[in-house]
């Protein structure tokens, strides 16, 4: 890196404390309110990403689709606008009102997941799934800049744990209720609808998934936004940022954001590869019933969540004092010590071993998950971070959610084409992108700890 310290725009050091700073944060249960609103938007957002993991047999049946073309819908789909629409919402999302573009988004990939539910081939499925990715794209560049603007930089460890818990909840949530929604359609008559007429199970769940979103939408537009903060020099000049000043901030930082950018984004491959194809592997490898698969893989996503999110971002605000280095090594040795779990869970032949070793990598997960944005809302510049946030959420769903699905089914389909197969390559995916993970997390700390004096 160069010319670290030329500017507070170019340094990885915390900005300092500055005029508009001094005024006083949201009072708690208003910061905490605003929390409370995004962990329910994500947790919308991930019944909606995740449903389809659930329901794989089903779709598979009725559409005639392979596990790779599922693994396309999971993750390419959905990633492709998702990533390439998330650059110029975080541009918008660093001018203009944030609760107002957040409400816009959630209405968006609501209305594009029950659109799922009258798909009749790939391509339409493709097309919804992409929908569906423009929506949520809004979000996460959104709450990382809310709730920076709404606690000490010190102290956002547990309320960005809080908000990424909303993701362990979702998708914990999209296979249980998912399992209820098919459990229910199974055992009534047929299920006749306006529009769509005589529909299947699968079908019911998409447009039970998506329609509630719309009342969360509208809450948004009621939320009061707190004020942007801002260093000294900041608050000096309003004038908008120019992409190319982002540019140069993180082209001086290179080695900082490429190691925690890709840092996250192996672990999401891990992570997003192997929970796609969780419910399918216990129903292909132990028998389970779909309801059954579900009610298990939802209640270990959540138990993990959990562990991993509200704990880990505790402790990570008490450690060191919550600084960038210190959450940074705690991500790395989390990603090490979730190996043992990426390798056990989907070779064992017992469940219980399978849920705690599950549970264990799924923590690990969840720890990156609330430190990685809490790490960059820190060393960010005020009118950059939604734009450097996108670019974060643009590394790490390319990698994480357009390959990880993808990539396991794919290994699946041509190295262990046989009902269990999808195992082997779970614990590849697995194994493979934590232990990178945890390389350039330790490399990233390092990085920080070098420029931070």
């Amino acid at each position: 890196m160069s010319n670290l310290t030329k500017s507070p725009s170019s340094s990885l050091k915390p900005a300092s404390v500055g005029a508009l700073n001094d005024a006083p944060f949201p009072r708690p249960i208003v910061a905490w309110g605003i929390v409370a609103a995004f962990f329910v938007a994500y947790i919308f957002s991930f019944i909606d990403r995740m449903i389809i993991g659930l329901l794989v047999e089903s779709i598979k049946a009725d559409l005639k689709l392979s596990d790779t073309q599922i693994g396309l819908l999971q993750g390419f789909a959905f990633a492709l606008f998702y990533t390439v629409a998330g650059i110029p919402i975080g541009r918008l999302i660093d001018r203009a009102p944030r609760m107002k573009i957040v409400a816009a988004g959630i209405f968006v990939w609501s209305i594009m997941t029950a659109i799922c539910a009258g798909v009749t081939n790939f391509w339409q499925f493709f097309i919804a799934r992409m929908g569906v990715g423009v929506g949520e794209a809004v979000l996460s560049p959104a709450a990382y800049s809310v709730i920076s603007d709404s606690f000490p930089k010190g102290r956002l460890g547990l309320p960005m744990g809080v908000y990424g818990l909303g993701s362990a909840m979702g998708a914990g949530l999209a296979f249980m209720l998912g399992a209820v929604v098919v459990a229910l359609v199974a055992n009534a008559d047929a299920t006749v609808l306006p529009i769509l007429g005589e529909v299947k199970a699968w079908q019911v769940a998409f447009l039970v998934a998506g329609l509630p979103g719309l009342l969360i939408a509208a809450l948004f537009l009621f939320l009061p936004e707190p004020k942007r903060r801002f260093t000294e020099a900041e608050a000096n000049d309003k004038s908008p940022v120019p992409m190319s000043a982002v540019m140069d901030h993180m082209r001086e930082n290179k080695v900082f954001f490429w190691c925690l950018f890709l840092a996250v984004g192996m672990v999401n491959l891990s992570v997003l590869g192997s929970i796609s194809w969780l419910p399918a592997m216990l129903m292909r490898t132990f028998g389970m019933e779909l309801a059954a698969a579900g009610y298990l893989s939802g209640a270990m996503l959540i138990i993990g969540g959990l562990i991993g999110l509200i704990g880990g971002g505790a402790l990570m605000d008490r450690i060191g004092g919550g600084t960038p280095q210190v959450r940074l090594r705690f991500c790395g040795w989390s990603a090490a010590i979730g190996s043992i779990g990426a390798l056990t869970f989907p070779l064992t032949d017992s469940i219980p071993l399978l849920a705690v070793s599950f549970i264990l990598f799924f923590s690990a997960a969840a720890v990156a998950v609330g430190a990685a944005p809490s790490t960059i809302q820190q060393l960010a510049p005020n009118r950059m971070r939604a734009t450097i946030s996108a670019a974060y959420v643009f590394v790490i769903n390319a990698v994480g959610l357009g390959a990880g699905p993808t990539l396991t089914a794919m290994i699946g389909d041509n190295f262990f084409a046989f009902e269990s197969g999808i195992r082997y390559a779970i614990a590849i995916v697995a194994v493979s992108g934590y232990i990178v993970g945890a390389i350039l997390f330790f490399i990233a700390a390092r990085n920080v700890e070098k420029h931070a004096h």
